[in-house]
């Protein structure tokens, strides 16, 4: 049976190798290689700054999309941060309107899917709702 060709990556090299490295850390450098697919040595060498290859790469990517649980619910402060970020070449109202669609945007999804929206999508509407209407 033919393996699926690697996906084209998807994260910058120094954001995968600070995600991969955090959740390495805890464990012993030949678990960690055994669990991604790779020999100790080249887990070492892409921790300590190597290239990888293009299956290399996807392999921690694929390890890091599986492995990877979120600590913890994002909070507001984070949330307006990063949509400030992502708005910083805006004007100031349309950085407003980036937050207050990117909130509608959420709740619609959760709405569509007849899910309940989790607190912090409730808590992103209610900020943009109320400090930035307009």
């Amino acid at each position: 049976m033919k393996k699926p060709a690697p996906r084209p990556p998807t994260l910058p090299i120094f954001l995968l190798r600070n995600a991969v490295a955090r959740q390495t850390a805890m464990m012993p450098l030949r678990q960690a290689a055994s669990q991604i697919g790779l020999s100790p040595n080249a887990l070492r060498n892409f921790l300590n700054g190597a290239a990888p290859r293009r299956a290399t790469r996807a392999k921690l990517e694929r390890w890091l999309a599986a492995t990877r649980a979120p600590d913890r619910e994002p909070s507001v402060g984070q949330l307006v941060r990063l949509l400030d970020e992502l708005g910083a070449d805006l004007s100031p109202s349309q950085a407003a309107a980036l937050g207050r669609e990117t909130a509608r945007f959420l709740l619609g999804a959760y709405e569509a899917q007849r899910l309940s929206p989790p607190r912090w999508v409730r808590e992103l509407a209610t900020y943009y709702r109320t400090s930035h209407s307009r």
